[in-house]
């Protein structure tokens, strides 16, 4: 019995990671913990039901949202009718979360020096005590987007 415990626990703490990371609803956070731990190649819409104990309606909608997300694919087997949902390709999936939070690290290291550029001409002073700060702020976006850019060719070179 401890595997599953263990098991459970796991797939509740990765659906409070999801949650927050993904802004998922708390169902669909605990369907992809589901999908993320299984031993199975695929979770059917049944298996997810018997394994939340949730609605067929909440089911579905949450489903359907992770599809929509592109978090989760699904597949069939030749003679079966039910779908087969599992997790999109993890390089793939990798590979969209760096590219979300490079293009993160873009937009703030953009906002960053529009300000500091309008307190350099607007508010010298408050740019001059600010600058070290703004520097080593802006380095350490620099190097995580470099880090990103290299980690995203890595894995694009993988599939």
């Amino acid at each position: 019995m401890e595997k599953e415990e263990n098991k459970q626990r796991l797939i509740e703490e990765l659906g409070v990671h999801f949650e927050a990371e993904y802004n998922l609803p708390p169902l669909a956070a605990r369907i992809f913990g589901n999908l993320v731990v299984t031993e199975e190649v695929g979770l059917t819409f049944d298996d997810c039901l018997t394994k939340r104990g949730a609605s067929k309606s909440s089911i579905s909608t949450s489903l359907n949202l992770l599809l929509q997300l592109g978090i989760i694919t699904y597949f069939t087997k030749s003679g079966d009718r039910r779908r087969y949902f599992k997790i999109s390709d993890k390089s793939t999936f990798f590979i969209k979360k760096l590219e979300q939070a490079l293009k993160k690290a873009a937009k703030e290291s953009k906002m960053i020096q529009t300000v500091a550029s309008y307190d350099q001409q607007y508010n010298p002073e408050k740019y001059t005590a600010n600058k070290p700060k703004i520097e080593a702020y802006l380095n350490c976006l620099k190097q995580n987007e470099k880090t990103y850019q290299e980690t995203i060719e890595k894995l694009t070179k993988l599939l």
